[in-house]
This record gives C-alpha cells, sequence and structure tokens, in this order.
C-alpha cells in the first residue's frame, strides 16, 4: 500500500510539488520562528539566573512583599542551619546569603532612590564581580565600597574612585548614612536593574541596618534544568526541620521574565495556529482536485473487490507520505535558514536591555518536532474529508465520472 501510494503522488509531480512546497513553507517558518522563541528565552534565562540565583530561600512576606518591618530577617543561627540543609541535597553548589536594602544614594547635590544588595564579596554562587566593566569588583576586605550600575553612573556622573553617601533606615527605625567608595560599574542586561540597584558587601548592609541578620538565603545548582526539582526537595526539608521559609526559583522570582515567556508562548502559538490553518485548507483543496479527478479510478479499483476502508486508507497514506516529504523538506530549509542566521551575527537589542547581542537561531531536536508534527498533522487532517467523500461514492456513479 505504501509503495501505491508514493507511485500516486508521482503521477502528478507539479501538484504534489507544489503541495510539498506550501507544507515545507510552513514548517520552515515555524521552525525559525521557534528557534528563535528557544534562543532568546535562553538568554533571558541567563540573565535571570546570573541576577536571582538558582533558588532562594527566604521568609514567605519578604517574597510576597507583605513584609512591614524586618520580621523576615533570618538570624545567624537559622542561616546555618538552612545552608547545612540545602548542601544535602544533590546537584547543589554552594550557597551565599543577601541583605537588600532601600535607601537614597546622594552624590553632591543629586539623590537616586537605589536598591543596595549586600552581598559576600568573591563568593562562588553569586558575587556579580563578573559584571563589572570598569574599576574591580567587591573583595573581602571591602567595608565602605559599592558597585554602580553604568546606567545610574551616567546619570549621576560616577566614576570609580567616587564617593557617594548611602541613607537607610535601621531594624529600629533610626536613620542612618554612610560614606562609600565607588569602587566598579557593572554592566547588567537590564537598564532598569542598573539605574535602581547597586551593591556592597554584605557586612556592610548588616551595619548600616544595625542587624547581624540576612533575607534571603541563594543557592546555586550545577544545571539550570534540576532547579525545579530541587526546589521541590529543598521545601519539604525545611518543612520537616520545622523552619518557616519558602522556596522561589528563579522564573518564579522574576516578573519580567514570567510575563515575557507568556508573550513568546503566546507568540508562537499564533503562529503554530496560522501555519495549521494555511497547510490545511491549502493542501485541502488541492487533494480534493486530485481525489475528483480520481473517480473514475476509484470506481474501478471498488469493481475489483476494494473494499472502501482499503481506498481511505491509500488516500490517507498518500497525504501522510505528502506530509513527511514537506516536513523534511522544511526541516532542512529551516537548518539552511538558521545556519545563516546564525552565522550573520545580526546584531539585535532586546527590549529592556543595554546591551545589542547577536540575532541567533536555536537548531535543536525539540525545535524540529513541533513543526514538523505541525506540518504532518495538518496535512493528514485536511485529506480525510475528500478521502471520505471519494469512498462513499457508489461504484456506478464513480465508474460513469467523466
Amino acid at each position: 500500500m505504501a509503495r501505491l501510494a508514493l507511485r500516486n503522488l508521482s503521477r502528478n509531480r507539479r501538484r504534489t510539488l507544489l503541495s510539498a512546497g506550501i507544507i515545507a513553507l510552513g514548517c520552515a517558518l515555524s521552525l525559525v520562528v521557534l528557534g528563535f522563541v528557544e534562543r532568546s528565552r535562553s538568554l533571558i534565562q541567563e540573565s535571570t539566573v546570573q541576577q536571582f540565583g538558582n533558588i532562594q530561600v527566604a521568609d514567605p512576606a519578604l517574597l510576597d512583599g507583605r513584609a512591614e518591618g524586618f520580621e523576615y530577617l533570618i538570624p545567624p543561627a537559622e542561616q546555618a542551619q538552612v545552608a547545612a540543609l540545602v548542601r544535602t541535597e544533590r546537584g547543589v553548589l554552594g550557597t551565599t546569603a543577601q541583605l537588600a536594602l532601600s535607601g537614597l544614594l546622594a552624590v553632591r547635590r543629586t539623590t537616586a532612590v537605589v536598591r543596595a544588595v549586600g552581598v559576600v564579596p568573591e563568593n562562588d554562587v553569586l558575587d556579580y564581580n563578573d559584571l563589572v566593566i570598569e574599576g574591580r569588583g567587591l573583595g573581602p576586605a571591602d567595608v565602605g565600597a559599592v558597585l554602580v550600575g553604568q546606567t545610574l553612573a551616567d546619570e549621576l556622573g560616577l566614576r570609580p574612585g567616587d564617593f557617594v553617601n548611602l541613607t537607610a533606615t535601621t531594624v529600629a527605625g533610626a536613620f542612618n548614612v554612610s560614606p562609600l567608595e565607588v569602587v566598579g560599574l557593572f554592566r547588567f542586561s537590564s537598564v532598569e536593574v542598573e539605574r535602581a540597584q547597586v551593591f556592597v558587601p554584605l557586612s556592610f548592609a548588616q551595619l548600616l541596618l544595625a542587624t547581624d541578620g540576612v533575607d534571603r538565603i541563594v543557592v546555586r545548582l550545577d544545571r539550570l534544568g534540576r532547579t525545579w526539582t530541587a526546589a521541590r526537595a529543598i521545601g519539604v526539608k525545611l518543612d520537616a526541620a520545622g523552619i518557616p521559609l519558602e522556596v522561589r526559583t528563579w522564573d518564579v522570582l522574576s516578573p519580567f521574565y514570567q510575563s515575557l515567556s507568556g508573550f513568546f508562548d503566546i507568540l508562537f502559538g499564533f503562529l503554530v495556529a496560522a501555519v495549521f490553518i494555511l497547510v490545511f485548507f491549502i493542501v485541502l483543496q488541492i487533494l480534493t482536485l486530485s481525489f475528483l479527478e480520481r473517480t473514475r479510478e476509484v470506481g474501478t479499483i471498488r469493481a475489483l473487490g476494494t473494499r472502501q476502508g482499503e481506498v481511505f486508507r491509500l488516500f490517507v497514506e498518500e497525504s501522510l507520505w505528502l506530509g513527511l516529504v514537506g516536513g523534511g523538506i522544511g526541516v532542512l530549509a529551516g537548518a539552511a535558514i538558521s545556519f545563516l542566521f546564525n552565522a550573520a551575527s545580526i546584531p539585535w537589542q532586546p527590549p529592556g536591555t543595554v546591551q545589542a547581542v547577536a540575532l541567533g537561531v536555536d537548531f535543536t531536536g525539540a525545535v524540529v518536532l513541533i513543526p514538523f508534527a505541525v506540518s504532518v498533522v495538518s496535512t493528514l487532517a485536511s485529506a480525510f474529508l475528500p478521502a471520505y467523500q471519494a469512498t462513499r461514492v457508489s461504484v456506478v456513479d464513480a465508474l460513469r465520472a467523466v
């Protein structure tokens, strides 16, 4: 039956090539767009993990934005207990602590509201020193030092070696102010992070707030795909130990990633629907015409004893082979287009970012599978109605057809 189906496709090569070309065009278009979406998603994932780490453990009130005071702070004893529990989980490379505070950064007569993040300098989990583009990163001996984003530094006229004043409210409600030396400028993928966030040593943040606590524990894993499994396991261990802290993964911690990832999903979903409808109706018209032209042929083989189901199966197999051939050509065309895009290294600046990146298209098994499957399924779906109608014609009427 498969050999007969292929022979029937070769009888009208122009029509077969036209159908296969339409299927291939839809498959290649979907493949390139999905590859671009997945490459963009990967870049955003990397920058998000670079900002938040794989997992964060903190008080639910802090993570949900419901904290009114500093009751969310984790004391040293509990911090050590959490770190010990987390390190027992498979794939954990290390942990570090952070303490964030809101304050006013003053430079001469200019002030800016900033979020100062206290980090452990030169830790192996998340120290942000690799973001520094001018000056140096924070060191273990630093106390009154700060890393400022390039965007904020340009707005305030700051360069490494300049001094600023940071004012914040202590845990007791008093105002505290301290001078800081700008030791380095960092470049991040987001303009908003560069403008609104600075990094200081954890010891300085605790000194400014008059506390020995931290607000979160950041966990680094050996690979991104382990994040969600490890987060569930760590949550179970914390509950078993009676520690009232919550575990959040990097994707939950970033509303920007959630909204952009959702947009990418909707975009590709609309594209898949459009390609499916396009291929379905165009191939439906072509197959309907092809099957109608073969009405007498259907009557002849029916008169020789071929059953309706066998005729229906023959037409469906023709469509299946047509979808496989068209999808295969589309995959090859998509691979060629992806290669050209990647080789061209066309600069592209994603929304909200400060640096252009090379426009790239991922070409993986997962990227290939969905467009290829959509092409085959849409072609098969378009064959059912004309195949059914062709097999329902009586043998006598079919033999009389001109």
